[in-house]
């Protein structure tokens, strides 16, 4: 609404001519009657400050126009001249703002400017002129392909153009009501209307066809006009908002080629439009912006026409997968609100409501659930709110047996009214005016010391709308208190003992407590939680159908902001999904929608044409403010239950959140169900995490395929990229496409636009497809209902709450007061038994310190074995330990124990409450697993009852972990200690009855064994097998020990590291298939072609041919992998590495500059990419650019797949040298290290490697054996076969020489010395001018030995640095974290590599030592001997010179002293 202006009374020209006569008449005039009057101030001055304060209380007033679904009115307080001013001025200043900067005045510059006009135009008056007309040709008849041309270029400008043809320029009717913002005060000018020509345009055309009047245009940056709100909506009246002369659509007509005057026909049909139109003030219109190309192809083919060549886009490849024949359009959004439900539409016959709960939110002390109830007039399932109010914190206080005063006993007996009467004053102190206190006996069998096992507290309820007391509380009477942080869903879900997701009946329900505080269609509240009871059990009722939403977006970087934007968002929604069934998503039905906007103003030609046959429904917008409110209300009509993303968590929701307070959207808080007024402040414990936000889409569930329980269900992944999840879970082939890359050419065009929205429609697709195949909707409703936590909280892998939550049932329900929950400090168990300094801390330290002693594992037998291999496995081992031996909190004794000292097994006694719940766990798995054999159920059966047993499994073996987790408040350090004690103790006597019945364990592992059976019969291996089973299980209750692999051949290379040929049984048949663990091939830091030939020579090696021939093979194949590497014909998917960011990119420090996937994410982080610790970033080492030299540091050469990908990127091929270095070599090496006949010399030359660099060293830590000759004894010739030559050089003619002694360099000696080899000079070598060069050389090297660089024997590691670490010879790889490298750091110019240097250039210059070689009496030795012996004095001196720098070398002197101190007493 606008507000009122001033108006003036209108005279009409008679009543002014009578007033005239009356002057005349009476001898004055109208100057002399003239009274100024004071004009009464129109607006208020106030400065900035005051200014703000106005618009903040317009903002806090409640919008005074009916909601609209978010696609309406926005009010954001701000006046109507800002809008003004960022409609018409934001491209080009005001001719006063121009006036008043100096320089040519307004109309100056306006004659300029149409003067420039009239030049690159042709000055267009002249097709105005009405002699013009009458002398032109006759008018040619718009043809039907020219109007629809003309139809499509105005509709990249207005997406609602009006239905019939409207005259040109057109006024809007007055009555037409406009949206406006509030007014302050009136716009600082009125812009003047403009006189059009009203007669309609077919009369001027005698009949022809009007054109739709073009929609006025958005001058400026689109995404700008997002700051206020609400006028996006506007209608701007052209007659009142002239086009700027600077528009994006003037410019892009610009840029075409116009054919000159001559070219009459085509002239003609670009006015035709207008002409006759005599009336119109020509500098108003844009006619340039009006004016249709010549031809259209043209057009089409000047939009498409890149900067630079565009990669080849293959748009089938995604086209079947965005749209199907399941695939519905979304339905047109409707305004009309269908009102909340009402009693009649949910109550049942008792009174009561049933309610399935979903999730929960917290505000101000009170519950607020979110769920499903079923509308009894629709039969449908509809979204609900509940808030719960009375909700009480439990305290308990532990009272002391006498009173402390000043930490003093005053012996004073304690009873409960004195606790009572303490508390009363605490609580009265912190504003606690309204509590309940009663006495109330509980146990306790947790870690904090002095507290009884079982004792009376004094139980205190009050509302948690009041203030939280600290957990450290003491007083004189009571010496801890319990419950104080308990949370409000903590409470509420063990007092009503309410188990995950399930039915709820809730009576006594109020309708009319709670409106419009949630976007739910039923919203009550209840006064007590008394009045909310479950419903049977959560596996005995069927839940609910759910609606299902997948997402996918798409976001541009912003450079000028350096912020990502997004550019499209694509939905795909299925309604009424029962979780029980299996659902495959190519056969359910489902409604896709897109939003999207183009990067430019304005769309391509004809996109907008081509959407409406899309199947689905594309919604073109032209802002980024416009998208997300249009987002926001497809979301509310659909109103999902389940939004589905791949990295929706880390990447996208945070986006959304940040683009929608970036751009003040409107009811953003429609992404979930919670109505809120302003965004919440971010503080505390949860600042910046997910968990912050995630409270802002309570009511919707949240699930993101990358997180940790999608990757907990996607083990046979890698990088996790969805890409890879397609490939792997689906087999489906996904593109991937560089998003910016695309956006700047082939998606410039309306079918390149369209064809990149079907690529966002398509990850919908493939995202749902994932979910559905993996189940990881029902699987976490299942882990929910076991642990009794919260639904949203496991879909995030919280797997350490979901263990805390059910022990918090458990002991609950026994009535033992649980430990509290500490933020951020850890937990508070961990100050009682000192191990708050061994778990999880920042820095080192957690590391040095072993927590406590885990599995056993053996020392391998290392070899390939070709006879029959069984590994037995103890099942579940951990989990049945706690059950043989009754460990738990409530029977193992622990108090006064000594830190290391693991505590006794417990004796005979009831059994502990965790072996009972593993107990009853197990035995429930076991019933579904039974289940699953009947042949008779149906496949909707078997995958319900193996959701279940997975869920099962996977929290019974989860029970273990929370005793050793540090940050777990079921932390016990002394029963994690036992359990793993006899674990270790166990599988020490396996060993041992194994080698009693003469079988030869070769390697052992936590909970499993491998035998050698020296058999080669399966039959054999089995029976031998079953006979140790009988034997084993025999000594235990509960542990059992089955047989888990059958090996054909195993390769056993360390720990943890074999691969083997393992039988599997197949529908009833035997099948082999390889295994492997722990070795490079499973390693994402190595390249698919790494794996490849891998697993090329595993299939060698067990192949089971001779090992001459299979060596021979293994030699081939690794010459024909070096040759096909180096000519660099293989794709380049087989050469990237995959490597996880262990922190975030700001903590790595120094190590930026060494680290390859630092810096190809740093490189991303640049583009506007989402980079954060975890992520796993893909790259190829490369040639490097341009001219780079091939020595370049690799991290520098280190690019992302999609950047090598870029036609124009100027990349060289991959490193062929890197990859058969650092990717290929270091794994085979590793395979073929116990195969005789090769070794990694021979495998180095194979692939065309330095062999000199792989010289048959000893491991670290194997013993050598071998007896080593005194170094004196060796040849010279091996002995000084690396040292540096000496180089002299000439000081006439710079020529320089290598000088290898009198014998192999005898050409350079003459009677009067080293003569240069030269033959132009000739000169001698002067004694002082080798001396010198000698010694500079001498220096060099010494200088390099006092640089001390380290570098790791590892080759696959290839570290070298100049730092010393605290963990000595330890090499700490390329993370520095000592976690990805054994090997053993040393020098690399060794002192006595520096001494056997020095040794050499001594005996270059040893005349005698030369005289002693040559004993063969040729001519050769005698001219030889008489030039030795003519410059033996020259020789002798700088021999010398070379043996004073040997006297300074402590490695020919050994200390006779220290070695014999220990017998002479010293």
């Amino acid at each position: 609404m606008e507000r009122s202006r001033r108006t003036g009374t209108k005279r009409t020209p008679h009543e002014k001519f009578k007033e005239l006569r009356e002057l005349r008449a009476s001898g004055e005039t109208r100057l002399s009657r003239f009274e100024v009057k004071e004009e009464v101030d129109l607006y208020d001055e106030v400065d900035d400050e005051e200014y703000k304060k106005v618009v903040r209380q317009r903002l806090d007033q409640d919008d005074f126009v009916v909601d609209d679904k978010g696609e309406g009115y926005a009010d954001n307080g701000m006046d109507d001249w800002d809008d003004d001013r960022h409609r018409e001025g934001s491209w080009e200043e005001s001719e006063d703002e121009r006036s008043k900067k100096g320089g040519k005045s307004a109309k100056a510059r306006k004659a300029e400017e149409q003067k420039r006009k009239e030049e690159q135009e042709g000055n267009i008056r002249k097709f105005f002129n009405s002699n013009t007309a009458l002398t032109a040709k006759p008018k040619p008849k718009v043809k039907k392909e020219n109007l629809d041309f003309m139809n499509d270029l105005l509709g990249e400008f207005d997406n609602d153009s009006p239905a019939e043809p409207i005259p040109l320029m057109s006024k809007k009717p007055r009555g037409e009501p406009v949206r406006k913002v509030r007014r302050l005060s009136p716009p600082l000018k009125d812009s003047k209307p403009v006189k059009i020509d009203q007669t309609p345009q077919a009369e001027k055309r005698g009949g022809e066809p009007g054109f739709a009047s073009s929609p006025p245009l958005i001058v400026g940056n689109t995404d700008n006009d997002d700051q206020d709100y609400g006028s996006f909506d506007e209608d701007v009246d052209m007659g009142d908002a002239p086009v700027a002369p600077s528009s994006p659509v003037a410019d892009a007509i610009k840029r075409k080629h116009w054919k000159d005057e001559d070219d009459d026909g085509d002239e003609d049909l670009a006015v035709a439009q207008i002409q006759g139109s005599k009336s119109i003030r020509t500098e108003a219109v844009n006619i340039v912006a009006s004016r249709p190309a010549p031809k259209s192809e043209t057009v089409k083919q000047e939009a498409v026409a890149p900067n630079k060549p565009v990669a080849a886009i293959d748009p089938t490849a995604w086209a079947s997968f965005a749209g199907g024949d399941n695939v519905m359009s979304s339905p047109a959004l409707n305004n009309s609100d269908p009102g909340k439900l009402g009693p009649r539409d949910v109550v049942e016959e008792d009174g009561s409501i049933k309610m399935f709960w979903l999730d929960y939110t917290e505000v101000h002390g009170s519950l607020c659930l979110f769920g499903k109830v079923q509308d009894k007039k629709s039969e449908k399932y509809v979204s609900a709110f509940l808030k719960i109010d009375g909700m009480s914190r439990n305290l308990y206080f532990l009272p002391r047996e006498t009173r402390y005063k000043n930490k003093r006993d005053t012996g004073e007996v304690i009873t409960m009214e004195d606790v009572h009467e303490e508390i009363t004053g605490i609580m009265e102190h912190n504003g606690i005016d309204d509590f309940k206190a009663k006495s109330s006996r509980r146990k306790y069998a947790f870690e904090l010391p002095g507290i009884p096992k079982e004792g009376d507290y004094l139980k205190v309820l009050y509302s948690y709308t009041k203030p939280q007391l600290s957990h450290e509380l003491t007083g004189q009477t009571f010496s801890c208190v319990f419950g104080t942080s308990t949370a409000l869903f903590e409470q509420f879900v063990l007092c009503r003992n309410i188990m995950g997701p399930c039915w709820l009946k809730i009576e006594g329900a109020d309708f009319t407590a709670v409106q419009n505080s949630s976007w739910c269609k039923l919203e009550i509240q209840v006064d007590k939680p008394q009045r909310i009871t479950t419903i049977g059990d959560a596996d005995s009722l069927e839940p609910p159908p759910l609606t299902l939403m997948s997402i996918a977006l798409r976001t541009h970087m912003n450079i000028k902001d350096n912020k990502q934007e997004i550019i499209a968002i694509s939905c795909r929604a299925y309604e009424n999904i029962s979780l029980n069934d299996a659902n495959a998503p190519e056969k359910l039905s489902c409604q896709m929608f897109s939003v999207v906007r183009p990067i430019n103003l304005v769309y391509s030609a004809g996109f907008e044409k081509l959407v409406q046959n899309h199947k689905g429904t594309i919604s073109p917008q032209r802002t980024e403010s416009m998208l997300l409110s249009t987002f926001l209300a497809k979301l509310d009509q659909i109103d999902p239950d389940v939004l589905i993303g791949h990295q929706l968590e880390g990447v996208d929701y945070g986006i959304l959140l940040h683009r929608m307070k970036e751009r003040k959207t409107t009811n953003w808080h429609r992404l979930g169900r919670m109505k809120r007024s302003a965004w919440p402040q971010y503080g505390g414990r949860m600042a910046g995490s997910f968990f912050a936000e995630r409270q802002l889409v309570s009511g919707r569930l949240i699930c993101d395929l990358a997180n940790d329980l999608g990757k907990s269900l996607t083990i046979q992944c890698q990088s996790w990229s969805l890409t890879e999840m397609c490939d792997l879970i689906l087999g489906d082939k996904r593109q991937d496409l560089d998003s910016a890359e695309a956006l700047k050419t082939w998606a410039a065009t309306d079918k390149g636009l369209l064809d990149y929205v079907q690529h966002c429609e398509a990850d919908t697709y493939f995202i749902a497809a994932i979910a559905l195949k993996i189940q990881i909707v029902p699987l976490a409703k299942q882990l929910t209902n076991l642990a009794g936590n919260s639904w949203a909280r496991t879909m995030s892998g919280t797997r350490a709450e979901r263990n805390e939550y059910i022990l918090l049932h458990e002991f609950y329900r026994n009535k033992y007061i649980c430990p509290d929950k500490v933020y951020g400090r850890g937990n508070i168990t961990q100050k009682a038994d000192g191990a708050g300094n061994e778990g999880e801390n920042e820095g080192g330290e957690a590391k040095k310190k072993e927590k406590y002693k885990g599995g056993l594992v053996f020392e391998p037998e290392k070899g390939l074995y070709d006879k029959f291999i069984l590994v037995m496995d103890f099942n579940s081992l951990y989990p049945s330990i706690i059950q043989e031996f009754n460990i738990c909190f409530t029977t193992v004794e622990r108090d006064d124990l000594a830190e290391d000292k693991v505590p006794d097994v417990p004796e005979t006694q009831a059994l502990g409450i965790l072996p009972r719940l593993i107990s009853t766990l197990v035995q429930r798995r076991r019933i579904v697993k039974n289940l699953m054999k009947d042949r008779t159920a149906t496949d909707v059966q078997k995958s319900q009852w193996d959701i279940k047993q997975q869920a099962l499994k996977l929290t019974a073996n989860s029970m273990y972990g929370c005793l050793g987790y540090t940050r777990s408040r079921f932390y016990a350090r002394p029963l994690a200690m036992l359990t793993t004690h006899k674990g270790r103790e166990i599988l020490s006597s396996t060993k041992e009855l194994a080698e009693s019945i003469n079988l030869r364990v070769i390697y052992g592992d936590t909970d499993s064994v491998m035998i050698n059976t020296g058999v080669d019969n399966y039959a054999d291996a089995i029976k031998i097998g079953n006979d140790f089973k009988r034997k084993v299980n025999e000594q235990y209750k509960l542990l059992e020990i089955d047989i888990d692999n059958v090996f054909q051949r195993l390769l056993l290379h360390a720990k943890k590291k074999y691969a083997a040929i393992n039988y599997v049984e197949t529908n009833g048949k035997l099948t082999t298939k390889l295994e492997v663990k722990g070795l490079d091939m499973k390693r994402r830091e190595y390249c698919q072609l790494s794996k490849d030939a891998s697993s090329h020579i595993l299939a060698e090696i067990f192949s089971g041919d001779d090992t001459e021939v299979v060596v021979e093979r293994i030699h081939e194949y690794l010459r024909g992998l070096a040759e096909r590497v180096r000519e660099n014909t293989l794709p380049l998917m087989k050469y990237i590495i995959y490597t996880k960011l262990g922190k975030n990119l700001d903590e790595y420090g120094t190590s930026l500059q060494t680290m390859p996937q630092v810096q190809v994410a740093l490189r991303k982080k640049a583009r506007g990419e989402p980079v954060k610790s975890g992520d796993v970033v893909s790259y190829v080492i490369t040639g490097g650019e341009g001219n780079e030299a091939p020595d370049k540091n690799v991290s520098d050469r280190a690019y992302a797949p999609q950047d090598i990908m870029k036609v124009d990127s100027g990349l060289k091929p991959v490193d062929a040298e890197w990859y058969l270095i650092k990717q290929i070599f270091p794994p085979i090496e590793r395979l073929c290290g116990r195969i005789e006949g090769t070794d990694a010399m021979r495998l180095a030359e194979c692939l065309g490697l330095d062999t000199r660099k792989y010289q048959i060293t000893n491991a670290p830590g194997q013993e050598d054996h071998s007896i080593h000759p005194l170094e004196s004894t060796i040849p010279d010739e091996e002995r000084f076969k690396d040292a540096v030559r000496l180089q002299l050089q000439c000081r006439a003619c710079g020529e320089s020489l290598h000088f290898e002694g009198p014998i192999l360099s005898y050409e350079s000696c003459s009677h009067e010395g080293i003569v240069c080899k030269n033959a132009s000079c000739s000169k001698v070598f002067s004694v002082p001018s080798i001396v010198a060069q000698v010694e500079c050389q001498i220096r060099q090297l010494a200088s390099k030995y006092y640089e001390a660089w380290l570098v790791c024997d590892d080759a696959a590691c290839g570290n070298r640095t100049r730092q010393m670490n605290v963990y000595g010879k330890r090499c700490l790889g390329s993370n520095r974290l000592a976690d990805s490298c054994r090997g053993v750091m040393g020098y690399e110019y060794t002192d006595k590599m520096l001494y056997n240097q020095l040794l050499y250039f001594s005996s270059l210059f040893n005349v005698g030592k030369a005289m002693a070689k040559l004993r063969d009496g040729s001519e050769k030795q005698e001219a030889v001997k008489a030039l030795a012996l003519r410059n033996q004095m020259g020789f002798d001196v700088i021999a010398n010179v070379v043996q004073r720098y040997l006297d300074k070398c402590g490695r020919q002197w050994v200390s006779m002293d220290s070695i014999f101190t220990f017998s002479v007493g010293i």
